[in-house]
């Protein structure tokens, strides 16, 4: 007994510490209903109706009502794996941000590939996209997260970035309205990256803001003022895009350290010399 009592009374914490010494409460581990092998018959499903898309027989505005539907489509058979998982937040719009983004990408590539080899390897990475950011917020849900998911997540969403913002930016629409397209596309990117650090609404929706309008305004830059190829400004605006939100993401999370800070302050380096490089060379 007064060995129990002497053992009790040095695990005692002075006021106003515990708060600060509480471990971060993460969801138990717990079964699926469905798992893994539902998500590759969904990806694999996305990428076969994906196909079809370069059917002749499609004049360009069927084209985009058919990937509306693969997109819908999609959609529903995430929001039936999270609802049978009873996941946390399944109606969250994070968890389907990233897979109708790369969708609508491959959608829009299969207008513009010229061959079949093309498309079909943009339908492919269109599948990959779906199942990698799936997972992670598959295994998110039942209490089951690794170091690599967020790896798997930043780069399955970069990947879908990339795209759309070149897709955007080889448009020919007013440039007013190609800055509004890539606003909203970093918001959403943002959105679903802020998410995964925190499961509060306004704050992943606030710092997402802050990194589409920076993106935003570094696109008005760079086609104002530089004279650079699409795929230059693309990738400088996925890579700004990159090192912005996740200095904030690991500073929401608390996991801000000085090798996190080296790797996505490397990217953001890597965006100035690009945009330096372009200034000088124009």
């Amino acid at each position: 007994m007064s060995e129990a009592l002497a053992g009790s009374s040095t695990s005692l914490e002075r006021p106003g510490t515990e708060r600060a010494r509480r471990p971060r409460i993460t969801p138990r581990p717990r079964p699926t209903q469905l798992g893994t092998r539902y998500l590759a018959f969904v990806s694999a499903a996305a990428v076969f109706l994906g196909l079809g898309l370069k059917s002749e027989l499609l004049a360009p505005s069927q084209v985009w009502l058919a990937t509306g539907g693969l997109a819908l489509f999609t959609t529903l058979g995430l929001v039936f794996l999270h609802a049978r998982n009873h996941t946390p937040g399944w109606l969250s719009l994070d968890y389907y941000i990233c897979p109708v983004m790369a969708v609508i990408a491959a959608g829009a590539v299969s207008l513009l590939a010229p061959d079949w080899r093309l498309h079909a390897i943009a339908m492919v990475g269109m599948g990959a996209v779906i199942y990698a950011s799936s997972y992670v917020d598959l295994c998110r849900g039942i209490g089951r997260v690794r170091p690599l998911h967020r790896f798997l997540r930043d780069s399955s969403t970069f990947i879908a970035l990339l795209a759309l913002f070149y897709i955007v930016l080889q448009s020919e629409l007013l440039n007013v309205v190609k800055f509004i397209w890539i606003f909203a596309i970093a918001l959403l990117s943002g959105y679903r990256s802020f998410r995964f650090a925190t499961q509060r609404e306004g704050l992943p929706l606030l710092a997402g803001f802050l990194t589409a309008g920076t993106v935003a305004f570094a696109a008005f830059g760079m086609i104002t003022y530089l004279n650079q190829g699409i795929p230059y400004v693309a990738v400088v605006l996925a890579f700004i895009w990159y090192a912005y939100q996740g200095f904030l993401v690991h500073a929401l999370d608390n996991t801000l350290t000085r090798r996190v800070a080296f790797e996505y302050g490397l990217f953001g380096i890597i965006a100035i010399y690009f945009v330096a490089l372009a200034q000088v060379t124009r």
